[in-house]
C-alpha cells in the first residue's frame, strides 16, 4: 500500500499510467487521446470518471464532430488538467470569469476543469468535461481557423446535453434573445448576459442542424479548415450567405417565441390582464341575465300543496 502511494504522488509515473489507461481505446474509434494529470487522491477519482465518459462518448462526439477525413488519422493527444480551485485559479483567473469552471485552450490540445467547484456552480463532472472536449476538437478540426463564438458553444451545449433545448425558453423570459452578430467573439462577464449568449447560441446550433442535417458542424469545421474563413465556409456548405442565416434566424425566434415575450412584458401583460377581466365581466353578465329569464318563468302564486286538515 506504501509502495502505491509513493507511486502516485510521482507525476511522471501518474501521467504515464494515465496515458496507458488513455491508449486503451477500442481499435478504430479514430478519436483524440486524453491524457490526464492530476494533483490530488481526489483528483484521480475524477480523472478515473472522466476517462470512463470519453470511452462512451468519445466516438460519438469525433463521429459528429470531425471531418471524415480527419478522422481517418488519429487526431491529437488531449491533455486534461484536474486541477482543485486554487491551482486553477492561479492558471486561469485572469482569462475566466468567476463562475468558469472549465477551459479548452485555443491549440486544441489541452483543457483543465476545476473539478472541486464543480458542485458549488450547479454543473455535473459528464457535462463540464464533454463541454471543453467539444472545444477541443472543433479547435483541432478547423486546423486553427476561426469559427464564431456561438458555434463554439452551441455546439459544446448540445452535445454535452449541458443544457435541454426546452430550457431556453427561460432565455426570452430574460429578455430579447440577442443578434447572432454579436455573438461571434467573446461572451460579455456578467453571468445574466452570459447566460443569455450560451442559451442562444444553443438555440443557433439547433436550428443548423434542424436545417441541415446532423453532419452540417462537421461540413463546416472541413471547409472553414479548407479555405481558412468561416463565412465562405458557411456559403460553400449552406447554400446561403451567413449574414442571411443570422438575420432569419432572429426572425424566426421572435416569431416562435415572441408571443411569451408580448405577454411576459409591459404593455403586453397590461392588455392581457386587461382581455381577462373583459372577458370574466361578459361571461358574469351572461350568467345574470340567464337567471333573470328563469326567474321571468316563475308564477307568481305557487300551488303549494295544503294540509290535510286545512278548510280551504
Amino acid at each position: 500500500m506504501g509502495f502505491i502511494q509513493k507511486y502516485w504522488k510521482n507525476p511522471a509515473w501518474r501521467t504515464l499510467t494515465l496515458l496507458l489507461l488513455a491508449l486503451a481505446t477500442p481499435a478504430g474509434a479514430r478519436m483524440p487521446v486524453v491524457v490526464f494529470q492530476v494533483e490530488s487522491k481526489a483528483g484521480q477519482a475524477a480523472a478515473k470518471r472522466c476517462h470512463e465518459i470519453w470511452l462512451a462518448e468519445g466516438p460519438r462526439l469525433t463521429a459528429e464532430i470531425l471531418p471524415q477525413g480527419f478522422q481517418d488519422s488519429t487526431a491529437d493527444t488531449v491533455t486534461c488538467l484536474i486541477l482543485d480551485t486554487s491551482s486553477f485559479q492561479r492558471h486561469f483567473a485572469g482569462s475566466l470569469p468567476d463562475w468558469g469552471v472549465g477551459v479548452a485552450l485555443p491549440s486544441g490540445r489541452a483543457i483543465a476543469l476545476d473539478y472541486s467547484r464543480l458542485p458549488a456552480v450547479g454543473r455535473g463532472l459528464r457535462e463540464v468535461f464533454l463541454h471543453e472536449m467539444v472545444h477541443a476538437l472543433l479547435f483541432q478540426g478547423s486546423g486553427g481557423a476561426w469559427l464564431p463564438t456561438w458555434l463554439h458553444e452551441g455546439a459544446a451545449m448540445l452535445y454535452s446535453g449541458e443544457w435541454r433545448f426546452s430550457d431556453t425558453v427561460s432565455l426570452i423570459l430574460d429578455g430579447r434573445v440577442p443578434d447572432l452578430e454579436r455573438l461571434q467573439g467573446r461572451f460579455p462577464v456578467p453571468h445574466d448576459r452570459a447566460d443569455r449568449a450560451y442559451r442562444t447560441s444553443l438555440l443557433a446550433v439547433s436550428r443548423l442542424r434542424e436545417g441541415y442535417g446532423d453532419e452540417i458542424i462537421a461540413d463546416l469545421v472541413r471547409e472553414t479548415k479548407k479555405c481558412g474563413d468561416f463565412s465562405a465556409a458557411f456559403t460553400i456548405v449552406t447554400g446561403e450567405q451567413l449574414e442571411d442565416f443570422q438575420r432569419e434566424f432572429s426572425a424566426a425566434m421572435k416569431l416562435k417565441f415572441g408571443w411569451i415575450l408580448f405577454i411576459t412584458r409591459w404593455p403586453g401583460l397590461f392588455v392581457l390582464t386587461a382581455l381577462i377581466f373583459a372577458l370574466g365581466a361578459t361571461r358574469k353578465i351572461i350568467i345574470t341575465r340567464r337567471r333573470l329569464a328563469a326567474m321571468e318563468d316563475i308564477p307568481d302564486t305557487p300551488d303549494w300543496p295544503q294540509r290535510p286538515d286545512s278548510k280551504d
